[in-house]
């Protein structure tokens, strides 16, 4: 695209009555009074949170082409400030991994001072697909007796359908019954940025109305 093309696009074309320079400045406005604050007081929130326990957030890049390193800022800036906030509320600090391996994960089970973990990527019931490879019930079965199991919560930003078990795999890992998944097949974007958005509300609400309908 010529310079001059894109001149005209961002400074002289318009969205009916508003030029995308003017939509431009909006929206970064919004953003500057009220994510930058929110994600601030996220931040300090965070630091101050007097504890040795942690909640994992680990952030696959298997997106689209299975090396998306990309996704998982995109993901971290829509979630850190909702996410921090709500784990400090229960008495946890937030680590971030981005690109996160099988080794990560893995890591994370051992490491008892992780008791809540969250999993974005794509995946299923029985699987999460880090950024390079499946960690599966299978995989953690194989561990049974090595780790102990986590007190806090598990949350499964992925599809849901079943492969192979009806064993989910969050139910492996955590020592109570707070395992929250999708209901139904499928998961897609609007899922993961609500409970970005609103701390989970939308994926405890699904695993609730799947437990209903049993």
């Amino acid at each position: 695209m010529k310079l001059s093309n894109i001149k005209n696009l961002f400074f002289e074309k318009k969205l009916g009555k508003i030029s995308l320079k003017r939509l431009a400045f909006v929206l970064l406005t919004g953003l500057a009074l009220g994510y930058i604050p929110y994600a601030s007081t996220a931040w300090i929130s965070d630091i101050t949170t007097k504890t040795n326990q942690y909640a994992a957030i680990l952030l696959s890049a298997d997106a689209i082409t299975g090396y998306d390193h990309w996704s998982p800022p995109i993901a971290f800036a829509g979630s850190y400030p909702s996410w921090t906030l709500y784990f400090n509320s229960l008495g946890f600090k937030t680590d971030f991994i981005f690109s996160a391996t099988a080794k990560d994960f893995y890591n994370v089970l051992m490491d008892n001072k992780y008791q809540s973990i969250v999993l974005v990527g794509h995946g299923s019931f029985n699987c999460w697909k880090a950024t390079d490879k499946l960690v599966c019930t299978y995989d953690i079965e194989r561990l049974a007796g090595k780790f102990r199991r986590k007190q806090g919560e598990w949350f499964q930003l992925t599809c849901p359908s079943p492969d192979y078990s009806s064993t989910h795999l969050g139910q492996l890992v955590m020592a109570n019954d707070n395992y929250y998944f999708y209901s139904g097949n499928w998961a897609g974007t609007l899922d993961f940025v609500l409970d970005a958005l609103f701390a989970f509300r939308n994926i405890k609400a699904e695993k609730n109305y799947e437990q209903i309908m049993r």
